[in-house]
């Protein structure tokens, strides 16, 4: 796999019409969204299928908890969170309450499982985790959801590279949330 910068406008838009980031390129195809980065490289470059189970069910889980992130979960902070930050608009107590919900939700999802999809550590929680970083540095209050905040001690305990998101989530509160 390759990694490089792109000269011009007219080859990143033929790379990714959508101009968002992050983007991948590996020797000559290219991919954006970073859940599906995930999947990618995992289905081309991992060692196994633990991170991205085969088993049709098992995998489907996988999925419904990578949709959950992204439309769900990390939506929900994203209306909270970001017309406060980007349009100075008052705080919601209705999108509170919806960013709380989502929280409790994969709480629900995590009762007697070690991770977000099962008892294995997956690209889910991957995913999972940087959305969950990004309320942890935001100042959310986990203590009513003590399947997540277990969950979350699993994750930056186990999952690989952990600490480069950490350090993300905090950029994202120096710039946006100081």
């Amino acid at each position: 796999m390759q990694i490089k910068r792109t000269q011009g406008k007219r080859h990143a838009r033929r790379l990714n019409p959508q101009h968002c980031i992050p983007t991948l390129v590996d020797n000559g195809f290219s991919l954006w969204e970073s859940r599906a980065i995930q999947i990618y490289l995992v289905e081309k470059y991992g060692k196994d299928d633990k991170l991205y189970p085969k088993d049709p069910q098992k995998r489907a889980v996988v999925n419904q908890r990578l949709y959950f992130d992204m439309g769900t979960l990390y939506q929900r902070f994203a209306d909270y969170w970001y017309p406060q930050l980007f349009a100075k608009q008052p705080a919601s107590p209705e999108k509170e309450e919806k960013m709380k919900e989502a929280v409790g939700f994969f709480n629900t999802f995590l009762e007697g499982h070690d991770y977000a999809a099962g008892n294995d550590l997956t690209v889910a929680d991957l995913s999972l985790a940087a959305s969950i970083a990004t309320y942890e540095v935001a100042g959310f209050d986990f203590a009513p959801y003590p399947n997540v905040v277990a969950w979350l001690a699993r994750c930056k305990a186990n999952a690989p590279g952990y600490d480069l998101n950490q350090a993300g989530a905090e950029d994202f509160k120096a710039k946006f949330m100081s």
